[in-house]
């Protein structure tokens, strides 16, 4: 009983409009963090965004091919993201998560969020231009595809300005 409520307290902080700006500049999503939960998300980002392109693309764009290889090996590295994505959830978040969940009970909740969040800003007009860069990524490994990802993410969080909040803050990469 108590796990459902700790649940439901933690989706009602991911629900709330500030919850994803919780992260203070301090705490901060090490890069492999990131990593693991941008390949976690990948999927279901994947199927929020065929939704949203169906009617801006042919039928047989790759982006809209459910049951591509490439969709597969998505899925397969999703699945082994899990343990080491999960304390991102937490960082984004912040404080309003209950510190005493169960990871894998809020998972289903994560599963339908997030990828919601993430395309909500994408415009039909976008559409071509993604299933253009998601065809040229095919041959991409999932790991190499969020590695890049956060370092292109680091790059331009370089170039933020100290007035704009990024609710997606990853820790600077160490240097040898």
């Amino acid at each position: 009983m108590f796990k459902k409520i700790s649940a439901a307290s933690a989706v009602i902080a991911l629900l709330s409009a500030t919850s994803l700006q919780a992260a203070t500049p301090q705490q901060c999503i090490p890069p492999e963090t990131a990593e693991s939960l941008l390949t976690y998300v990948l999927p279901g980002a994947l199927g929020a965004l065929r939704t949203k392109c169906t009617a801006s693309l042919p039928a047989n764009a790759p982006l809209l091919q459910a049951d591509s290889a490439q969709v597969q090996k998505y899925e397969a590295a999703s699945a082994a993201a899990w343990p080491k994505a999960a304390p991102a959830i937490k960082i984004l978040v912040g404080q309003e998560f209950p510190a005493d969940i169960e990871m894998d009970a809020f998972r289903p909740f994560i599963d339908s969020m997030l990828p919601a969040m993430l395309v909500q800003e994408i415009n039909a007009k976008d559409c071509p231009t993604i299933d253009k860069v998601y065809s040229l990524l095919e041959p991409v490994p999932a790991a190499n595809l969020a590695t890049l990802t956060i370092m292109l993410a680091q790059l331009g969080s370089d170039e933020t300005k100290e007035n704009e909040k990024d609710p997606f803050n990853i820790c600077k990469a160490q240097t040898e």
